[in-house]
């Protein structure tokens, strides 16, 4: 389990910023794009979470994979 924890909040965070770009999206074409700025923040917030878990991820691997 405490090898696919990173794969699984990295899942997650890639998840979050697919609901919130789409959400962001619908409700900028009913209410305009001012009344949705923060969800945009939170979309963009939520990538680079996902890529620093990712890179982290990646990193940590290449490291285990150098110690074996």
């Amino acid at each position: 389990m405490k090898q696919k924890l990173p794969y699984l909040l990295e899942i997650i965070w890639l998840l979050v910023a697919i609901f919130s770009v789409s959400f962001a999206i619908l409700r900028t074409f009913s209410l305009g794009f001012k009344e949705n700025i923060m969800l945009y923040v939170i979309a963009l917030l939520a990538c680079l979470m996902y890529g620093s878990r990712r890179y982290l991820r990646k990193t940590r691997e290449g490291i285990n994979q150098d110690k074996q």
